[in-house]
């Protein structure tokens, strides 16, 4: 059937040339369509899969529309206010005292989140922001536009954690009867789970992808011996499922990775367990070798040590599946290295050296000064210089 579309007719104007209006009215009009029925698709796509956060697809469509210019790079922040500089989903969250702000790679304002906070963290995890202050109490979980929901705990924040699909967990401390304790809550910040710790302070905790399953560490001392324990929960049941006592070790990191291993690393050992809670590999090492552990948000790993006397770093790579990819040395102590997906990235002193999942150099930077706060996301880093925000 052939169907036939008459072509408008167009208004003259006084000099009896065509009115251009209804064209250019008719191009606005298909643009809204189109955009209304990409937004639709990925809305539905969200609420069906489950992997994109609903709040997620209304910063993308807020993000159109409510981007605000600062001027381009370098931005001048206040730098002696600033607790933390984080990737979130492709955008870089400033975190304030009080405050976190989303800037875009363009240096636009995407979202500026204030809340009641004197001394703010952050987890970050499916676009989503969990800041919480550990002196006031206050938790709060955003998107990189508004606030989605808050609480406020009586007891002082030891930690915190967070699930793709917006549970999150704290570790208070637990008062006069018991050392710490920690809560589950759903996003919407209704208490689903809790565990007491009666001996032990809580130093780690993570969420699975689906907030279903719980890691814990906590340590204590016992007959003047350093010793903590890894406890595994689900969270629909009081029982844990597995516990692993460390004697001798200081417990300081754990993750679920996206394959559901668990890994945790200590002051002296580096543990990786599959999904039955079997040990499948790791790494010994002493004390004072550890220089900096990295997770990114699917669980895959980096962990660096220092060697000859910090002349040198060894930066050990291992994926979400437990498997070691990559073992790399580079000269110098580094100040910091960070993990983001296949890229990994240490800092020392001025340069930046960005290696690849096999360990391979692939790109190295110069700063202008050496950076409080470095961090790499869409191909790009992001280095904080006294109180200018700079991109290379």
């Amino acid at each position: 059937m052939k169907i036939n579309i008459r072509k408008p007719r167009l208004r003259k104007n006084k000099s009896g040339k065509e009115n251009p209006h209804p064209k250019r009215l008719k191009h606005i009009l298909f643009t809204v369509i189109i955009v209304a029925l990409v937004l639709s698709a990925v809305y539905i796509a969200a609420k069906t899969v489950g992997n994109v956060a609903v709040s997620n697809v209304t910063d993308s469509f807020r993000k159109v529309f409510m981007s605000s210019s600062n001027g381009g790079w370098p931005l001048t922040v206040e730098s002696l206010s600033i607790k933390e500089i984080k990737p979130v989903d492709g955008e870089i969250l400033v975190l304030y005292n009080d405050e976190a702000q989303f800037l875009t790679q363009g240096a636009r304002t995407m979202g500026s989140v204030q809340f009641n906070a004197s001394d703010s963290r952050t987890v970050i995890r499916n676009g989503r922001t969990l800041a919480y202050d550990i002196a006031k109490g206050t938790v709060v979980l955003l998107s990189k536009t508004e606030k989605l929901s808050e609480i406020t705990v009586a007891d002082k924040i030891l930690t915190a954690c967070l699930s793709s699909d917006g549970k999150f967990a704290v570790a208070t401390e637990g008062g006069s009867d018991i050392q710490s304790k920690i809560t589950v809550y759903s996003s919407s910040g209704n208490a689903l789970f809790e565990w007491k710790c009666a001996d032990e302070r809580i130093l780690d905790a993570c969420l699975s992808i689906n907030g279903k399953r719980l890691a814990v560490i906590a340590s204590g001392v016992r007959n003047a011996v350093v010793y903590s324990r890894l406890v595994v929960f689900d969270t629909g049941k009081t029982e844990p499922l597995s516990e692993t006592k460390f004697d001798d070790t200081m417990l300081l990191r754990v993750c679920i990775t996206k394959t559901g291993r668990t890994i945790t690393v200590g002051d002296n050992q580096f543990v990786i367990y599959n999904k039955k809670m079997e040990r499948t590999d790791g790494l010994e090492y002493s004390e004072n070798q550890l220089n900096n552990v990295s997770f990114d948000e699917d669980g895959n790993a980096v962990i660096s040590m220092r060697e000859f006397g910090g002349a040198q770093t060894r930066i050990f790579r291992y994926s979400a599946s437990g498997v070691k990819t990559a073992e790399t040395t580079i000269t110098g102590e580094a100040d910091y290295v960070r993990c983001e997906g296949t890229v990994t990235v240490a800092v020392c002193g001025k340069t930046a050296t960005k290696l690849n999942k096999k360990g391979q150099v692939t790109q190295t930077k110069t700063f202008e000064s050496v950076p409080d706060e470095v961090i790499y996301t869409s191909g790009s880093f992001f280095s904080l210089e006294e109180n200018i925000l700079k991109k290379y």
